[in-house]
């Protein structure tokens, strides 16, 4: 008889098992590295303070508020003339990709044009993005003609506040 409560037992214990499996895949689906990235978020909002070439970032005009937000993984923001918004990713942890993007089609005087054409495709070319200790978000792109860096400083009261709780 206890032999017989005994496969009892290991087969509840099988069935169990078999049940929980596949919810305790699914939630360690997601490397660490993903997990990692996202423990260090870009969630919130962003000014861009320049752009350019790695080493000779340029300074962008004042008159021009060129912004991002970013949350749950939906970007959206100011180029300066038109609001855009799209999609992104952290592939990995440090590694990003935004777009594609769309945006709204207000005319827009000329240098604001450029420079928030300019501004929209290093988004979509980004790669790679970095925070800093002192809170600013270094976002770094390539496209077939260059590549730069674009740094942002948040926009949020208390957001980037770094250490332990």
């Amino acid at each position: 008889m206890s032999n017989h409560v005994s496969r009892y037992i290991f087969a509840l214990s099988m069935g169990l098992l078999s049940a929980v499996t596949p919810a305790l895949a699914e939630s360690n689906s997601r490397p660490a590295a993903l997990q990692m990235a996202q423990a260090d978020s870009l969630t919130g909002s962003w000014r861009l303070v320049n752009m350019g070439e790695i080493g000779s970032p340029g300074v962008v005009p004042q008159a021009n508020e060129l912004t991002a937000e970013f949350a749950e993984s939906r970007i959206s923001g100011s180029g300066g003339c038109n609001r855009f918004m799209g999609g992104y990713e952290i592939p990995q942890a440090g590694t990003l990709s935004i777009g594609p993007l769309a945006s709204t089609f207000m005319a827009c005087e000329q240098p604001t044009a450029n420079q928030e054409a300019q501004y929209l495709k290093a988004l979509q070319a980004a790669q790679r993005y970095e925070l800093d200790d002192e809170g600013q978000l270094a976002i770094f792109y390539r496209t077939d003609q260059e590549s730069g860096v674009l740094r942002f400083a948040g926009q949020n009261a208390g957001q980037n506040v770094r250490g332990l709780w």
